[in-house]
């Protein structure tokens, strides 16, 4: 329910979505998409898995050395460079570790999902419990409940900031 939802939302406030994937591999894009309308909203997508290739999409060589690909600050600059590139309003970007092997410091689960809703970027860690399958679709879930939530809340500050009462 919470992905035609977030369909209308971005009616309402003729905004564009685009996404900047890894560890979901597009499952956030291709659900999206499967809502009849949604070509309306949605400018585009990239699925990035190499660091080089996340380079050639914006995020700072800096970023992967210091903190990794998979860090808050990647996924941030992911979803702003994403909004960029595909001229949208809205953005979401994940990064993570769906498994099946982890690290000490980027455990199977820790995921970032950076959204941004008009100027306002926010990025979430999640630990996820699960297979690699069930980590990606709780990722997927995760950000179209949370994007709805955050464009609904700045459509409604932005409202009354422009119509004071």
């Amino acid at each position: 329910m919470e992905r035609k939802e977030l369909l209308d939302a971005l009616r309402k406030n003729n905004a564009h979505l685009c996404a900047r994937e890894s560890l979901t591999g597009g499952k956030f894009s291709s659900a999206f998409t499967s809502i009849p309308g949604a070509s309306n909203a949605f400018n585009g997508a990239a699925i990035t898995y190499v660091d080089g290739i996340k380079e050639k999409f914006g995020v700072s060589p800096s970023t992967i050395s210091q903190y990794g690909a998979v860090s808050s600050q990647c996924a941030k600059e992911r979803a702003d460079n994403a909004s960029l590139f595909f001229n949208a309003e809205c953005a979401v970007s994940f990064t993570g570790n769906a498994g099946p092997a982890g690290s000490e410091n980027k455990p199977v689960g820790l995921v970032y999902i950076a959204i941004k809703v008009f100027n306002t970027l926010e990025t979430f860690e999640l630990h996820l419990k699960g297979d690699r399958d069930s980590i990606r679709r709780q990722c997927v879930d995760f950000a179209f409940l949370t994007r709805k939530k955050r464009l609904d809340e700045i459509s409604s500050e932005r409202n009354s900031q422009s119509h004071p009462i």
